[in-house]
């Protein structure tokens, strides 16, 4: 159907009543439409945000406009939220006075209605909701729709309506038209939509008189900016997409206004087919223009890169506007600001200059800046990775120089503010160094974060706009992070939120950042000239001879070693296990922590990303350690335990989804270099999940072993089997084998059944890692596997070697123990085959415990409080607790943890505190701590000690006690 069909168009959805209607002006004026007799109605092709015509009212002061419904709209509280009115308004003069909408009921009374001010000349969005609307909304029957005029005579254009709008847009952007438009710009989460309100924000800081140290800082960052904004080589690619877009765009400057294709944002319908255009169609064209002035010297560059900013202003983005929708639209600007800053003195010296510099810091939401950062403020992770770099261009782009000084003043403070740990789940960097977005541990969000404030470092090194000591600590911890769970650049499927294999990884200006934070002062505590540790690290992960390269090896710095020990993540319910150059991803999920973000199109097979994952990277990628997405079986993510479900069935059924369990116990704990994962799996009641699978997992890891017990695994699924997968790689049958007991396999349509109840069943996979199973019945295949892409559901194949542990259809009750060494030497192979490396001493639904012979460490995973039978130190444990030990003579070194975070709300995102967890312990005998430690405490008995440890955010406690 044609959108600019005449008269009222149907997209209809029946719902109590409503009917969307779209209305066009290309051909006529709609009769349903109409004014009183000394205005008039025409059609316009000089203003359009549709097509290429609009409707242009010429009214009187305080005349109405009539827009008859034709049906009625009957509203409930329920639909006042998700209907309303959508449409594109052209100002022909700025005033302070306003039009009123007003909705009215069978008496011909105003039952809604809302002010629309006409503040700003040019195109500006009007989209309200029944809800956001006021009125005494009594009457929830409305016939008619009156538009009232301002007290002044003049002429107003629409376009772009439709009336009502169905499922209304959730991000409206409140703006200078419509101040009071959206209540969810209130919640922390819509960030994109708060730059009014932020705009109402008034500087604290006060302008200064400028000395000599002022100007030869700011000379110092603007030269170090241009330096990072040039181009080496002339982007000859960019200027010709700029001049092509141009040519589409056939804008042309009329005096009275610029005329061009309708600019609006990707929720407003965008159909680039009809002409619209997108802001990444505005990047583009300025940012081409402006690197053809820049190193060509082209007036006629310059003069049309104005042209394209006057129309750009006049289309909406501008002071003031947030053209309907603006969520996310930093990724689409970022050229933008770019362009600004080549063309600055082209800009200074326009006479458009106050325009485009009020758009510049208004879209680029520097006046939050103008005000310490708010105590819980969410989604900084797409604050500081779209806007940071427009902030400080903005912020260099005031005429005067003094408000550069307070701006970047109030930008430093800002960021350093906002690097402090952030609370609960909303965003920001978590106090175990996790990078937090959409309320889970995201890296995927966090590569191009570390860049730009990397950037912000480089710029203001040496000046009193750097960040704060505390904030750069910080900023350390998390880059540390980062590299713990990157081996070398990628991270594990279990953290990859709804991008798995490898589409994001840590990139070049991520490194880049370890070396501009090493450079900006030592955080060591060694005074030293600059940070020797964060220096080795850029020296491993970076594989280029950069000036940074060169400066630290002349200062005799030699890089780091990949990590090694075991790290505990658990505000993303994460353990992550290294030596020498592999790297193991250990994955859960609770109430806090959600299992897998799923988007209609993105990670759609995604769910089991979390169910107590063990995904090995022995090499460098994922793809060389044999994580090929095509033709990958989505059930079988290595260590997981899983209903293996065709496709359609695992699919999301909700569309979007970041299931949480109902168990809150799920995560990891360490001693030393050692450390376990224990998880109480469940499934949620949700369409094609099996609401009574439970199972009870572990995983202990010393050394280069991983003992992985289960318990207890029970589910409903009569149609389905159930499965631990031991592993899943791809294959290359020219060069890869795998060996299965003794044999040596190394071709495809490959598959064996064996029993594992009398010997344990000695598998090796392709990569290097042995596994040792003990019971059940493990399947093994080499095969071509048929799967579907997760973003399209296309058909992929690939060859896969696969083990897993199948557990039969609606298992009750059922377990397992394997043992998995990870590149094992020939001699510890022959040792680990011995059996005698571990003991089980306790595997059922209370608890798994577990002695390394080798290592002298007993680990508990408590799913229940019990007494511990035949323990050295422990008598009793309790629940939903990991405790690890190793006993020498009259000393244990211990550690505790409860990985539940503990936080009251239970919501998308939350400001609330991880809460203090009092764990009460048991030990045989009188014992004493070797050190104060002000999270444990001691109560000594006559013949046991009581043990109190306060556990917080899922961190280990780790203290020394002695036998007295």
């Amino acid at each position: 159907m044609n959108k600019y069909n005449i008269l009222l168009l149907f997209l209809f959805l029946y719902v109590n009543s409503i009917m969307a209607q779209v209305i066009g002006f290309e051909n006529e004026i709609p009769k349903n439409i109409y004014v009183s007799s000394h205005d008039k109605l025409s059609l316009s092709s000089l203003y359009y945000k549709e097509g290429c015509r609009s409707l242009e009212w010429n009214f009187h002061s305080q005349s109405m406009l009539y827009i008859n419904l034709g049906e009625k709209i009957s509203l409930t509280e329920e639909t006042e939220k998700k209907y309303g009115i959508q449409l594109w308004i052209y100002n022909t003069k700025e005033s302070a006075d306003s039009l009123r909408f007003e909705f009215l009921s069978a008496d011909g009374l105003p039952a809604y209605y809302f002010t629309f001010h006409l503040a700003s000349k040019g195109w500006r969005a009007c989209w309200i909701s029944f809800h956001h609307m006021k009125g005494n909304k009594k009457q929830k029957d409305i016939f008619s729709c009156r538009i009232i005029a301002p007290h002044y005579r003049g002429r107003i254009f629409f376009d772009r309506m439709t009336l009502p709008t169905c499922n209304f847009n959730l991000r409206t952007t409140p703006d200078m038209q419509m101040p009071e438009n959206n209540s969810f710009a209130s919640r922390e989460l819509w960030h994109w939509c708060r730059t009014w309100e932020w705009e109402q924000y008034k500087y604290d800081l006060p302008l200064t008189e400028l000395n000599v140290k002022d100007i030869e800082e700011l000379e110092k960052i603007e030269k170090r900016l241009s330096r990072l904004l040039k181009k080496d080589e002339f982007p000859k690619e960019v200027v010709a997409q700029a001049y092509a877009l141009l040519g589409k765009a056939n804008i042309r400057d009329l005096k009275e206004c610029v005329v061009g294709p309708p600019l609006v944002a990707p929720d407003d319908n965008l159909d680039s087919i009809q002409g619209d255009f997108s802001l990444n169609n505005l990047d583009t064209m300025l940012s081409g223009l402006a690197y053809d002035a820049f190193y060509n010297n082209s007036p006629q560059a310059c003069s049309r890169y104005l042209s394209v900013w006057k129309y750009a202003i006049e289309q909406g983005f501008s002071y003031g506007s947030g053209m309907g929708t603006n969520h996310h639209y930093g990724y689409q600007v970022e050229n933008i600001y770019t362009s600004a800053w080549l063309m600055r003195d082209v800009i200074w010296e326009s006479e458009y200059r106050d325009d485009i510099l009020g758009a510049l810091q208004y879209w680029s939401a520097l006046q939050e800046t103008r005000q310490p950062l708010e105590t819980c403020r969410d989604e900084l992770l797409d604050s500081w990775h779209t806007l940071l770099m427009p902030k400080i261009v903005s912020s260099l782009m005031f005429l005067d120089k003094k408000e550069r000084i307070r701006a970047l003043k109030g930008l430093s403070r800002w960021l350093s503010s906002s690097l402090q740990y952030s609370t609960g789940t909303v965003g920001g960097l978590k106090i175990d160094g996790t990078t937090f977005h959409h309320g889970g541990f995201y890296p995927a969000y966090t590569t191009g974060v570390f860049e730009s404030i990397g950037k912000f470092l480089y710029l203001m090194r040496g000046t009193k706009y750097m960040l704060t000591k505390e904030a750069r600590q910080h900023l350390k911890f998390a880059l540390q992070t980062m590299r713990n769970y990157c081996n070398k650049y990628e991270w594990g499927i279990g953290i990859s939120g709804r991008h798995p294999f490898g589409a994001y990884k840590m990139e070049k200006g991520d490194v880049e950042a370890f070396a501009y934070l090493a450079l900006s002062g030592d955080l060591s505590g060694l005074n030293q000239d600059f940070d020797y540790s964060l220096a080795a690290d850029y020296l491993r992960l970076c594989p280029d001879t950069t000036p940074e390269v060169q400066l630290f090896k002349n200062k005799g710095v030699c890089p780091a070693s990949a990590p090694e020990g075991f790290f505990v993540y658990n505000y993303g319910s994460t353990g992550i296990f290294r030596r020498k150059n592999w790297m193991v991803t250990l994955k859960g999920y609770t109430t806090d922590v959600w299992g897998a973000e799923i988007y209609t199109h993105d990670n759609r097979y995604g769910r089991y990303q979390s169910y107590g994952s063990i995904q090995i990277m022995g090499y460098p990628s994922n793809i060389e350690s044999g994580y090929i997405e095509n033709g990958w079986d989505w059930n079988r993510l290595p260590g997981t335990t899983t209903i293996h479900l065709p496709l359609d069935l695992l699919q999301a059924p909700l569309g979007t989804m970041m299931v949480r369990s109902k168990e809150n116990f799920s995560g990891c704990s360490s001693l030393g270099k050692d450390g376990m994962f224990a998880m109480k799996l469940m499934e949620r009641d949700f369409e094609n999940f099996t609401k009574d699978f439970r199972a009870r997992k572990s995983a202990f890891c010393f050394g280069n072993r991983i003992i992985c017990l289960g318990t207890g695994i029970s589910n409903s699924n009569c149609h389905y089997v159930t499965e631990t997968t031991l592993f899943q790689s791809a294959f290359h049958p020219e060069t890869d084998t795998i060996c299965v007991n003794d044999e040596i396999v190394n071709k495809t349509n490959y598959y064996v059944e064996l029993k594992a109840e009398k010997e344990p069943v000695l598998l090796k996979d392709s990569y290097e890692n042995f596994y040792y199973v003990k019971g059940g019945s493990v399947k093994v295949q080499i095969a071509e596997q048929k799967s579907h892409q997760n973003k399209t559901c296309a058909l992929t194949s690939g060859t896969f070697a696969s083990a897993w542990i199948d557990h039969g259809v609606s298992p009750q009750n059922a377990s397992y123990e394997y043992l998995i060494c990870i590149q094992p030497t020939l001699e510890e192979q022959k040792l680990y085959q011995s059996g005698e490396i571990y003991r089980v001493l306790k595997c059922d639904s209370t608890a798994h415990i577990v002695h390394d012979n080798l290592n002298h460490i007993t680990a508990f995973a408590m799913f229940e409080s019990c007494h511990i039978e035949n323990d050295i130190l422990f008598s009793y444990l309790p629940e939903e607790t990991m405790v690890m030990y190793k006993k020498e003579g009259n000393v244990a070194c211990v550690s505790v943890c409860c990985p539940d975070l503990n936080i009251k709300e239970k919501s998308f995102t939350t400001c609330c505190s991880s809460r203090i967890i009092k764990k009460n312990l048991k030990l045989h005998g009188r014992w004493r701590t070797t050190k104060l430690n002000p999270r444990v405490h001691i109560e000594r008995q006559q013949n046991y000690t009581l043990l109190v440890v306060d556990c917080q955010h899922g961190q280990p406690v780790e203290f020394m006690l002695m036998e007295e």
